[in-house]
């Protein structure tokens, strides 16, 4: 009977290829921000450089906490919808998940000093706002495929990784215990002196197939800051960011041969990012005259300490029990990584400027631009990444990404829009799996009712990401990928309450 790698093996490999599944594509998803916070400035697109007087301002320009004349604290719940269109073989399959998160909380103390000029106040905040979302779900069926996972399983074995064809296949120890060497272990794969092979080979397809695959998790700040109104006319501040960051991407893979021997097989694959990080932000505004506001912020890279882990598993039912399996019809086995590894990210550096037009107590518009060089993101040690590295600053480039935003005010009541457009990070988008090479926008709107300690606001912001292929496996007789074609629609309602001292 087959017996299970031992445990002493699955250790050992386990590190190693947790070590090298780290892509430059997990530090880029990590500097990706989007507008978030408050209620107001998601309906505004997050364009409050040059503006202050909300906590969102914590994470882009913490000069905009030295607007504040008062105490505030804030809550802002939210509920993240997203849809997503996958297609396969001609079809098109739909799947939407629905999220309630925490977009914003925060407390800021306000102490003033009445000064006729210099030092007007000093202001105190803390606050967490969420900087980015990666909820999503999709899948793909197939009545009759025309291939199979253990395909890719068979031709892994039998080839070596890509050594000639003529070579030796690899001995069962040698399998990916992360992929072939599960199947292999449940008996959906065998190996005789020809190499490896499954039932497929002998019975064809047409098989009943089925691929669901999500994605969890999300970049979290929470800004330890201070900042000072000079004159009501300078306002700057400072801000320690320190960033929880998390993301999980999965899939379940089902196929139903009902051949002679095996009836089905499930496998399973899990890969989570988390960890923690810091940066540090400092930022000015200036009000040359009454109407106008330019604001000015840079952020340094974060420094994050990430841990990863990996499991997989696959479970196989048989109508006939397998000859050397002592009569056992239904095998499940798994294989994870080593749960204490950590290594660490650098995100780039970010550079703000914006610029504000406020009129009186009638409305505002406000323009915010961000440049970030996407190609500076890294992994850390350089000696343990260097491949990933030379990706990164060859395959990503720098961006700017604009924010605009307006708000009209009829007595208490609050009109709010806004537009983003967040520059693609990628040389060439092919290369990737996308099918363009543009940004994405992202369009919102909120209102708001104001009154003298008591405020609440409501928002409303959607964004559709770009087309791209998504990967399933190998498919070595057609010497092809199959791919699905994925595109993931968000929208997201915030709510904002705030209370003022």
């Amino acid at each position: 009977m087959k017996k299970k790698i031992i445990t002493f093996t699955i250790c050992c490999i386990a590190c190693t290829f947790s070590a090298m599944s780290q892509t430059a594509g997990d530090v880029l998803r990590f500097s990706q921000y989007y507008a978030g916070g408050s209620a107001r400035s998601v309906g505004m697109s997050g364009a409050f450089g040059a503006l202050g007087g909300d906590l969102s301002s914590l994470s882009t320009n913490p000069a905009g906490l030295g607007v504040y004349r008062g105490s505030e604290f804030t809550f802002s719940p939210a509920l993240h919808f997203t849809g997503t269109d996958a297609s396969l073989d001609n079809a098109t399959f739909n799947e939407k998940s629905l999220r309630f998160i925490l977009n914003n909380v925060g407390y800021v103390y306000t102490r003033n000093f009445y000064n006729e000029k210099g030092l007007q106040s000093l202001s105190f905040g803390i606050a967490y706002n969420r900087l980015s979302d990666f909820a999503s779900d999709a899948y793909v069926m197939s009545p009759q495929a025309n291939s199979s996972l253990l395909d890719e399983f068979v031709w892994n074995g039998n080839t070596n990784y890509g050594m000639d064809m003529g070579g030796p296949p690899l001995s069962p120890d040698e399998l990916n215990p992360f992929y072939e060497g599960l199947a292999y272990d449940a008996y959906a794969t065998n190996l005789d002196n020809l190499g490896y092979y499954s039932e497929y080979d002998e019975y064809g397809y047409g098989q009943w197939m089925k691929r669901s695959m999500g994605t969890r998790g999300g970049i979290g700040e929470y800004d330890l800051s201070m900042g000072a109104n000079i004159s009501n006319t300078w306002f700057i501040g400072a801000s320690l960011g320190i960033q929880n960051v998390y993301y999980k991407e999965y899939y379940l893979h089902e196929e139903e041969p009902r051949f002679q021997y095996l009836d089905y097989f499930n496998f399973s694959d899990e890969f989570e990012l988390s960890g923690w990080g810091l940066n540090f932000k400092a930022g000015v505004i200036y009000r040359p005259i009454q109407i106008l506001r330019v604001g000015a912020a840079i952020q340094t890279p974060s420094y994050l300490w990430v841990k990863p882990y990996h499991l997989s598993a696959i479970e196989t039912m048989f109508y006939t029990a397998p000859s050397d399996a002592s009569g056992e019809k239904y095998f499940y086995y798994d294989a994870d990584s080593d749960p204490s590894k950590r290594f660490k990210m650098t995100t780039p550096w970010r550079y703000n400027l914006s610029a504000a037009l406020v009129v009186g107590n009638f409305g505002l518009v406000s323009v915010d631009a961000e440049y970030v060089d996407y190609s500076q993101c890294s992994l850390r040690p350089n000696a343990d990444f260097k491949d990933q590295n030379d990706y990164a600053s060859s395959s990503y480039k720098s961006v700017f990404n604009i924010k605009g935003g307006a708000e009209y005010r009829l007595g208490p009541v609050s009109f709010r829009a806004g537009v983003a457009y967040y520059g693609n990070p990628y040389e060439s988008a092919s290369d990737v799996g996308f099918s363009n090479s543009k940004g994405m926008m992202s369009y919102s709107g909120g209102l708001g009712f104001r009154m003298r300690s008591f405020y609440m606001d409501a928002a409303y912001s959607y964004m559709k990401y770009p087309k791209h292929n998504y990967f399933m496996y190998y498919n070595p007789a057609d010497n092809m990928d199959v791919t699905s074609v994925m595109q993931t629609k968000s929208n997201k309602v915030v709510l904002t309450f705030g209370f003022k001292f």
